[in-house]
């Protein structure tokens, strides 16, 4: 068997391969002589009847079964001998095999790309850096006040921007009924869920007053079932409730366990808000990394693997909403424009990805069990898990694998951010 190796790309290898007459007829007269054995032949016992019989009974079975055969191990044989790793399903190409002929074909797979990555030392990166300002402090400490925001029902005035309204209502469109004997919450001011012109219809409402609304909707608004329609409203205000916000101070503070006062608190937003800034800083300049790695290195990237990556998103996308109690089912999610949209960010994604592998492999840059165990430790206590349970997640070689690689990835962007040109810039406003 003769077999050899074209590159048609960067990404796509083709292999040839010629099989000698008198070996495919060794092997097509071994797999006759195999089903001879084991088939029962009506009127002979196993293994009895006559060759030429198993021959015109069995002859495409046994030709297909010696064809794949051959095709497989031939396959296997040149991908072993070029230490190539496939990526994609064999597409092949070539005649059909015959006893007394040779069998010759090809094969096309995708293939890892070869990636030497270069200048990949002493890229410019901007850091940025972290600053509390008080304005950031105030802010966040009146973002913890609208937390613990409640709301109190008032008689004495109507409803005003802030409050929060209880309401039932039907509506219809054209004299045909949409939604009927339905209750709702809103916040006067948020334009949710039924748009900025019905809740002005709403101001100065009271408790108990009823109102007859119109609204004309335009073809693109979040709530499909009034999109494009003239819709009329019969509302009914049960409660209008006033927001109050808690007063900061040291009663305000038990809300949060431990910390005794209100200067804790503050310590405490302030160490929150470094961190958020740190971690900030670091994805910015991470970006900063790939940005210069992807404008230094250009080389082809497989298909399949942007494809899995496009396939990745979705099921993200998917878990995302699911998670936010949206009904998938309910859903019409168009694959097809996910793809387009989300093809772009996996192709980048993919680039980035092997260009960090390059790196690693170049700088002989490793990650050990004692890594993996660590991160495993630190993911299960970070979920409040036992650790047994998360090495049991990661139990099977693939999913090992994964963690392993972005381990691998993370080790490889910290080689490159302390041999980058980091220059630190105050965040502009």
């Amino acid at each position: 068997m003769k077999t050899s190796v074209e590159t048609v790309s960067g990404v796509e290898k083709r292999v040839r391969v010629a099989i000698p007459a008198d070996e495919v007829g060794r092997k097509i007269e071994e797999g006759y002589a195999e089903v001879r054995k084991m088939v029962p032949i009506r009127g002979f016992r196993k293994g009895k009847a006559p060759m030429h019989m198993v021959k015109r009974l069995y002859k495409d079975h046994v030709e297909g079964e010696v064809a794949e055969h051959l095709i497989k191990d031939s396959i296997h044989e040149a991908v072993k001998e070029n230490n190539l790793r496939v990526l994609s399903t064999p597409k092949f190409d070539g005649g059909k095999l015959a006893e007394g002929e040779e069998f010759a074909f090809t094969v096309t797979f995708e293939v890892l790309p070869e990636i030497t990555a270069v200048d990949y030392k002493g890229l410019p990166v901007v850091k940025e850096k972290v600053q509390v300002m008080d304005a950031q402090i105030d802010g966040a400490l009146s973002n913890l006040r609208e937390s613990f925001a409640n709301y109190h029902s008032v008689e004495d005035r109507g409803a005003a921007e802030g409050d929060m309204l209880e309401v039932s209502f039907s509506s219809s469109a054209e004299g045909t009924a949409i939604e009927s004997g339905e209750s709702s919450s809103l916040i006067l001011g948020q334009g949710m869920p039924f748009g900025k012109k019905f809740e002005e219809e709403l101001a100065g409402a009271k408790t108990g007053d009823r109102k007859a609304i119109e609204v004309d909707y335009p073809a693109e608004v979040p709530n499909k079932k009034y999109a494009g329609k003239k819709v009329a409203f019969d509302v009914t205000v049960s409660a209008v409730r006033e927001k109050r916000l808690p007063e900061l101070d040291d009663e305000f503070v038990k809300n949060f366990g431990d910390i005794k006062s209100m200067a804790e608190l503050r310590e405490k937003v302030v160490e929150r808000l470094r961190a958020e800034g740190e971690e900030r800083s670091r994805r910015g300049a991470e970006e900063g990394i790939r940005n210069g790695l992807l404008e230094k290195n250009a080389f082809d990237v497989p298909q399949s693997l942007v494809d899995r990556q496009i396939i990745h998103m979705i099921e993200d996308t998917a878990n995302r909403l699911a998670s936010q109690g949206v009904d998938l089912k309910k859903v019409n999610m168009d694959f097809d424009k996910m793809k387009e949209r989300f093809a772009p960010g996996a192709e980048r994604t993919v680039r980035v990805s092997l260009l960090l592998e390059a790196v690693a492999k170049q700088e002989n840059i490793d990650v050990p069990y004692s890594d993996i165990e660590a991160e495993m430790k630190g993911m299960a206590e970070a979920a409040q898990m036992s650790y047994e349970k998360v090495r049991e997640i990661y139990g099977d070689e693939e999913r090992m694998d994964v963690l392993r690689n972005r381990l691998l990835e993370r080790k490889a962007m910290e080689f490159l951010m302390e041999n980058a040109k980091v220059k630190e810039e105050v965040a502009s406003e």
